[in-house]
């Protein structure tokens, strides 16, 4: 079964680490399909994928037990993330409306700081709220961000 345009396999996995950022939003309705869908990928090949929903903080896809500690708040994940010299993939589900300054401080953080392994956190949502306020440092995957208009950036424009 295929959810909102998306096959995740090796080479929507490819097109996460190939993204020009650490932030990548793929617009989705129906986060929960993919999350299942991205495990058998995390199973097979033996990635460190990682999932953060509010109820049950940050586990790994590949060994369903295996939860992190501390890191049930998006800050606490997004500092766990930062601190990482590991590859890593941490998808993030369930994450609404805005998010708070000091969530905002830690992403901004994130997508400047230059790490020699690839790092990404995925935000798997459809909610317009979190990707306009993403829109400017993240990579957006599944469709245009709701209203997104021209951004100089670096003294180019971007979309």
């Amino acid at each position: 079964m295929e959810a909102a345009g998306f096959q995740p396999g090796s080479d929507t996995l490819e097109e996460i680490v190939d993204a020009g950022t650490v932030l990548v939003v793929l617009r989705t309705e129906q986060a929960g399909l993919l999350v299942d869908q991205f495990r058998s990928v995390a199973r097979r090949s033996g990635q460190a994928v990682y999932v953060w929903h509010p109820d049950q903080g940050l586990k790994s896809l590949r060994e369903v037990e295996v939860r992190v500690p501390g890191c049930r708040r998006v800050g606490d994940t997004l500092r766990y993330v930062l601190q990482s010299m590991h590859f890593g993939i941490y998808l993030m589900t369930g994450v609404r409306g805005k998010f708070s300054a000091a969530d905002h401080l830690l992403l901004r953080k994130l997508s400047r700081t230059p790490s020699e392994q690839v790092r990404r956190v995925v935000f798997l949502t459809d909610d317009d709220a979190v990707i306009q306020s993403l829109e400017d440092m993240a990579t957006l995957l599944g469709g245009q961000a709701a209203g997104s208009r021209p951004r100089l950036r670096d003294g180019r424009w971007v979309v």
